[in-house]
């Protein structure tokens, strides 16, 4: 038997109800996976909040609290509360701070203010501040644009705080402005733009949805009703549990590294209506495009196929050989004085170079946390180890080029250079493309898929030794103060390992190529 006084409804209860009944009602009761998840916009949270995941470093950038803290320079913070005692008292804090006698001044508010309502929602606002009128109510968003949950949110504390008696003048969205340049010395005021969402809250009918939702509560199960909701946002915790009561297909499960989706969905169509199920039974004179027929015959051999013209290619390339990759980062809060939110910056790059007679030697550079801005150095020592002739071999290169011609633009004196560095640059995607394809692959010529063809003992999808989903993640988490100069390490070490396999994947692949078909025939799954 339930108990009569069940857990306060919030934000993430209303997303699990509006996406899916049933994952509201499982997750009410406990199931498997079922742990709140903090609130993306990380408003009013600490530090340490807001670096639990690495994702979230790679979002917002170390300068997380100094952004807020620029805009509302006397704001009372409010830490985020876990237990009901810790919500009581969080409550209370906010009352107190509201009920003070005080003229707030310029600059203040309460990021995090937290509130509970007679019809039991629990809310905690990213910003409550004063107007002239009543108070102002903004959700906090490290991005450029606020999406529907977005407003559910805001709409959720509206009615809150109009339910315990508070005079709401205004609520809407604090946004990044990419218009915005940092100065540096942690000024960043002007970096949120105001976004107001009076016109849209009142198609929000927020107490009918706290009804069903209590009324949803405390019925059966609701049965379920799979869709896109099961999938989007990382997938749903409770799809296994929704799978089991299913009945089992007699049809086999597609094999996506033969999908007619690989050769465009257009003419898959046209192929699903002339009965093919998947690619091995589509005849090659079907198919019009080289590069379709490519991936169907290497489909239907079970093995790579690689066009033999590729071999003359590589080989008219000299040595020294330089195998290139960037990695770089775009913070919503900018860290190096001079840039803007999201810009795209390099801080590593990774350069093997392999002599004539076979030899390989791996270079690099990584951004110190204690360095600055990291891109004039990244251009200097770049330039030092490509020297100026030889081939570059990159993939996808259009990334690389893109970098380069950034930094020309930012340092005149270096542009020469850079720019030669440019013209020396052999593509290898578009080599692979025109030459190449691995049932592997599955129709994707992503630099992760098409490694899993020519490097499958090559991981480089994840950083699994500090636990990182991007490179992007680990080097986030590398700046964050306050962190120990070992695990510091631990995490460059590993960015650094994670650049090096990179390029050795560009150095077999580019092997490969210059061996021609022979070889390819020796690389199965």
């Amino acid at each position: 038997m339930r108990m009569a006084f069940t857990p306060l409804l919030n934000h993430d209860d209303l997303q699990r109800w509006r996406a899916c009944s049933r994952r509201f009602w499982l997750h009410r009761r406990g199931g498997p996976a079922a742990v709140s998840q903090p609130s993306a916009t990380g408003a009013g949270r600490t530090a340490r909040d807001a670096d639990e995941t690495a994702e979230a470093a790679v979002v917002h950038g170390p300068g997380l609290q100094a952004a807020l803290r620029a805009s509302f320079p006397r704001a009372d913070l409010i830490a985020a509360p876990g237990t009901p005692a810790e919500w009581a008292a969080a409550v209370q804090q906010t009352l107190d701070c509201l009920d003070s006698d005080r003229v707030a001044p310029e600059g203040w508010a309460i990021l995090g203010a937290c509130l509970t309502s007679d019809d039991r929602a629990q809310v905690r606002i990213d910003v409550l501040t004063c107007g002239e009128q009543g108070l102002r109510l903004f959700k906090v968003r490290y991005a450029t644009v606020g999406d529907e949950a977005d407003v559910d949110a805001v709409a959720l504390w509206v009615h809150a705080a109009a339910r315990c008696g508070l005079r709401v003048q205004s609520a809407g969205l604090l946004l990044v402005d990419t218009g915005f340049i940092y100065p540096g010395h942690g000024c960043y005021a002007g970096l949120f733009r105001e976004v107001d969402l009076a016109s849209v809250l009142g198609s929000r009918p927020v107490a009918a949805w706290l009804s069903a939702m209590r009324t949803c509560d405390r019925g059966p199960e609701p049965p379920a009703t799979p869709g896109a909701q099961c999938t989007q946002s990382g997938g749903c915790e409770f799809a296994s549990h929704c799978q089991a009561g299913e009945p089992a297909s007699s049809l086999p499960a597609p094999d996506p590294q033969a999908s007619l989706d690989i050769v465009g969905r257009e003419l898959a169509a046209e192929l699903r209506q002339e009965g093919h199920a998947d690619l091995r039974s589509v005849a090659l004179q079907r198919l019009g495009n080289l590069r379709h027929r490519r991936a169907a015959r290497a489909i239907q051999q079970g093995g790579p196929v690689l066009e033999p013209a590729v071999a003359a290619l590589m080989q008219a390339l000299p040595y020294p050989r330089y195998s290139l990759r960037f990695d770089t980062i775009g913070f919503a809060v900018p860290l190096w004085a001079g840039t803007r939110p999201y810009q795209v910056l390099p801080f590593q790059w990774t350069c093997g170079v392999q002599s004539a007679a076979g030899q390989w030697a791996q270079q690099g550079f990584l951004a110190d946390a204690d360095g600055g801005d990291p891109r004039r150095a990244f251009a200097l020592t770049l330039l030092q180890a490509l020297g100026s002739a030889g081939p570059v071999l990159a993939y996808n290169a259009g990334f690389e080029r893109s970098r380069l011609r950034e930094l020309a633009q930012q340092f005149d004196d270096l542009a020469p250079a850079l720019d030669a560095v440019q013209a020396r640059i052999v593509d290898l995607f578009q080599l692979a493309r025109a030459h190449y394809y691995h049932p592997v692959m599955a129709g994707s010529w992503s630099f992760k898929s098409i490694s899993r063809a020519v490097a499958p003992d090559v991981p480089v999808a994840r950083l699994e030794d500090v636990q990182a989903s991007s490179a992007q993640a680990a080097f986030a988490r590398s700046l964050q103060r306050g962190l120990e100069g070992a695990a510091r390490q631990q995490l460059r070490a590993a960015l650094q390992a994670h650049g090096q396999r990179e390029t050795e994947v560009l150095r077999r692949m580019a092997a490969l190529f210059e061996a021609g078909a022979a070889e390819a025939a020796g690389i199965r799954h």
